[in-house]
């Protein structure tokens, strides 16, 4: 690990760039800085996407491979914030310490120590992400569910795995479990020997004391929660192992204590015994088959509200007997869940058929003679079912429904068949009490071949696109237009686009896969997929014209294909395999990696939270510096005077009286343009050329004047702010332009617009940041006019933020022919809405604006 630091740390790689403190001297050596911050970036997403496809499955790989692409993309990411900082003067400097922090957290993952360092409880309802790995599995999808499914949780609190090992380390354990862990990962050990001390430390820990950072810990939570509920009440405590409910269910290996009281000696007490849990010999057994010789596992516990239930029992979100199938199998008891999960009471029984309108299939109602229920002194009871209610249903049908639904999207969510337990209590509230994957074996699911079955189902699309994410999914199609559409957005469904997008993250736990017509497998959106488990596959060409909404499809993004309806067989296959990806060690600490390294939180650079501080990831810094590094070339032409200083602007002849100088910076023009004047087909650059054809694009530009009231005049003249009317805003109109850049300030009278684009041929590079604001009348018009082309840019799927008269928009991560196509329809936007303000009267006239844009019909502001 010392080389490790050092190779993340060299002498040559100083965190301040020496001798540079002034910005850089010329335009093209921004422009060559911007260059190196996209190599370092691309570089860094080159290495995560590797690290994801290698988690398809279909990849034979070895510790070996992931400490060296952690390396790798530790450096990739370091040197992406040193380029970042050689463009920017050093102006980000504080996301040194945010990478160090990150990378740290890196090293404790591969030294197997992640669960050792954090806080020693938390609040279960206020987890942040970064201690997920501290929670343990149970807690940690119960984190999840409350945050990202808002579905109910019991309160409570989580005694974290730092907790563990101050507890092993106050009773001084760490030497006979050193012990233990080398007895068991030796197949060939006394098994004698090793019984003895998996029974003296389960004995050991039993009548462990309580450390005193522990017991004031409790005590603060038990407070906490004591000014949270009027009335009294007891805790579960139950076990959250490391990879407990994750990869292995550890189904019923470790101990829950029920109804326990409150008060800090009863809840260390239920938590001792849940730790002694992790040694038990059930447990043992189980680790020993499952994962042997793979090191110290750690234990934390989730400390909740007991539940006074009225009914409890399981949701299997498919039926274990035909995984393939549209069946959700809920169990459920009178009482405490335990009388269900332990297979010691009668119980109810039904079926209900998946999809967006669940029904019920089948009711199986038991004679419940007895059940359990809490005990007011603690624990649990034994009592008689009365009357009449012995043969009643313990569920009722809204709340079987109900059920189905949180069924269906925590699959959805989890992206794997899952095995709910749940409660109601008295009020009638429905509480999830825990979520792992559903054990499922493939021997019961396969009655014929598999090549065989799928011949019998119509294909839509049978090798096409690109592979993002490996993986089967399975539902109606819901085709995206706009990124407006995404607050819809129904559990379960496939969803369609034109192109990808990284907002899209906030509906992968809804989604059973995404297809895109335009997209790559390195983009952010892609990387999240990844992350998330969600198939995907992108570039498949023509797919918005094969289906419709509410079509229902199945999308296999290991094989590219797609076919029409529900293939059972092909999810059987799928939900029997998938629990044995990551079964190995190699494969658990990719995956840890992984969930380190590419979630993406700073999604959107138009709110206040993309910001260093918030960077919880390697791929939060990676955007964060791709984002700045754009916003630099920005502002590349807000000083006027230098620019034309140090380089000679040529006009540009059109055929309309646009008035722009140009700045080559290297190959815009074509080698032999004048060196003065030069016209339209001496445009060598793709963006600019781009934009260029738009503006000229027959009947988009104007010639004739609009009727403007000397009042509107006025107003605009007096509220435009006097600091957009200096640097871009004032003087020429100037672009700057590569072969595959472009920079425009572009002023037309009262109405200013930066377009700043990158269009080369890697897609992950290419982006189009727009900006526009003014015009000649009232501030009402002027904002009329600006939801307008907000409208029309989300149409194009644009991300658009709109501050009074102000429209702020940004693409990118897209082909480089897909570019070209947006940025000319960004010209035509350009020339269309020049002076329209002026007929901005009401709402009804920016929606039939918008509709003649979108349709082609540029001379309706001529009418």
């Amino acid at each position: 690990m010392l080389d490790f630091l050092k190779r993340l740390f060299p002498p040559w790689f100083p965190r301040k760039i020496a001798g540079d403190s002034s910005r850089p001297s010329s335009t093209e050596l921004v422009f060559k800085r911007f260059r190196g911050v996209l190599k370092c970036n691309n570089a860094a997403l080159e290495i995560m996407a590797d690290m994801g496809e290698k988690l398809g499955g279909n990849y034979i790989f070895d510790r070996h491979y992931v400490v060296s692409s952690v390396e790798a993309l530790a450096d990739a990411v370091l040197r992406s914030i040193h380029a970042l900082n050689l463009l920017c003067n050093n102006r980000y400097q504080n996301l040194y310490p945010v990478y160090d922090r990150l990378t740290e957290n890196l090293k404790a993952i591969l030294e197997g120590r992640e669960d050792q360092e954090g806080p020693l409880l938390l609040d279960l309802e206020k987890v942040p992400r970064r201690y997920l790995p501290i929670t343990g599995g149970k807690n940690a999808n119960l984190v999840k569910i409350i945050s990202d499914l808002h579905l109910k949780v019991p309160e409570g609190f989580i005694i974290a795995t730092p907790a563990y090992h101050e507890f092993i380390r106050y009773n001084e354990l760490q030497g006979i479990l050193d012990i233990f862990e080398a007895a068991l990962a030796n197949p060939e050990g006394d098994n004698t020997r090793l019984e003895e001390l998996r029974l003296e430390i389960e004995n050991t820990i039993r009548e462990a004391r309580c450390p005193p950072l522990i017991e004031t810990e409790i005590k603060r939570s038990l407070d906490a929660m004591e000014k949270r509920f009027s009335t009294s009440y007891f805790l579960a405590v139950r076990s959250s192992a490391q990879e407990e409910d994750k990869d292995f269910s550890f189904a019923g290996q470790f101990t829950t204590v029920l109804n326990v009281p409150p008060r800090p000696k009863e809840v260390f007490e239920a938590y001792r015994t849940v730790v002694a849990s992790l040694f038990g010999k059930k447990a043992v057994l189980y680790r020993r088959a499952t994962f042997p010789g793979q090191g110290q596992m750690s234990i934390a516990a989730g400390c909740q509200r007991m539940i006074d239930s009225i009914a409890s029992g399981v949701v299997y979100s498919v039926d274990p007997m035909d995984p393939g199938g549209k069946t959700i199998v809920i169990v459920s008891a009178w009482g405490q869940g335990e009388a269900v999960v332990e297979g010691d009471f009668a119980t109810d029984r039904f079926l209900v058929r998946k999809g967006m309108d669940p029904a019920i299939l089948e009711r199986h109602v038991a004679r419940k003679t007895s059940a359990l229920f809490l005990c007011p002194k603690g624990g649990l009871e034994k009592r008689p079912v009365l009357g009449d209610k012995q043969r009643q249903p313990s569920l009722d049908d809204p709340d079987i429904l109900r059920l189905a639904t949180y069924a269906m999207r925590l699959e959805n969510y989890f992206k794997r068949p899952q095995d709910i337990e749940w409660a109601k209590d008295s009020s009638g509230t429905l509480y999830i009490l825990q979520s792992r994957p559903l054990v499922l074996r493939t021997e019961t699911i396969q009655p014929r071949a598999l090549p065989e079955a799928l011949g019998h189902y119509d294909i839509i699309v049978a090798d096409k696109g690109e592979v993002a994410q490996q993986g089967i999914g399975a539902g109606p199609v819901k085709i995206i237009h706009g990124l407006g559409e995404l607050d819809d957005f129904p559990d379960g469904a496939v969803l369609v686009s034109r192109r990808d997008s990284s907002h899209y993250v906030r509906i992968m736990h809804r989604t059973a896969a995404i297809v895109t017509e335009v997209g790559t497998p390195v983009s952010h959106m892609s990387t999240l997929c990844r992350e998330m488990g969600v198939p995907c596959l992108v570039n498949v060409e023509g797919i918005l014209n094969l289906v419709e909404d509410g079509m229902e499809i199945t999308v296999d993004a290991e094989d590219r294909r797609i076919y029409k309806g529900r293939v059972p067989e092909l999810l059987a296959y799928h939900a029997s395999t998938s629990m044995n990806l990551f079964g190995t060690p190699e494969f658990r600490l990719l995956k840890r990696v992984l969930n380190a390294v590419a979630p993406l939180n700073l999604v959107d650079p138009l709110i206040k939270e993309f910001a260093p501080e918030y960077c919880q990831t390697y791929h939060d810094i990676l955007r964060f510096v791709h984002e700045n590094a754009v916003q630099t070339m920005v502002s590349l032409g807000k000083n006027e005077r230098n620019l034309l200083k140090e380089h000679t602007g040529r006009h540009l002849d059109l055929p309309i009286p646009a008035g722009i100088l140009v700045i080559d910076i290297g190959g815009g023009l074509v080698e032999d343009a004048p060196q003065d004047n030069v016209q339209f087909k001496d445009v060598a650059s793709v963006p600019f050329r781009a934009i260029l054809e738009g503006i000229l694009f027959p009947g988009v530009w104007h010639r004739t004047g609009m009727h403007v009231r000397a009042k509107d005049l006025m107003v605009s003249m007096l509220s435009v702010p006097t600091d957009t009317l200096q640097g871009q805003y004032s003087g020429h109109n100037i672009a700057i332009i590569g072969r595959e850049y472009m920079n425009l300030s572009f002023r037309l009278g009262y109405h200013f617009n930066i377009i700043d684009a990158f269009c080369s041929e890697y897609d992950r590079d290419n982006h189009i940041y727009f900006r526009f604001l003014g015009g000649a009348t009232d501030i009402s018009k002027r904002s009329r006019r600006a939801k307008l082309i907000a409208n029309i840019l989300e149409a194009f799927d644009f991300n658009v933020k709109i501050k009074g008269d102000i429209v702020t928009a940004r693409s990118g991560n897209v082909p480089q022919q897909e570019m070209v196509k947006t940025l000319d329809i960004l010209g035509r936007l350009i020339g269309f809405t020049r002076q329209l303000d002026v007929q901005m009267e009401s709402d009804a006239i920016v929606s039939r604006y918008v509709d003649a844009f979108l349709n082609g019909d540029y001379e309706i502001v001529c009418t």
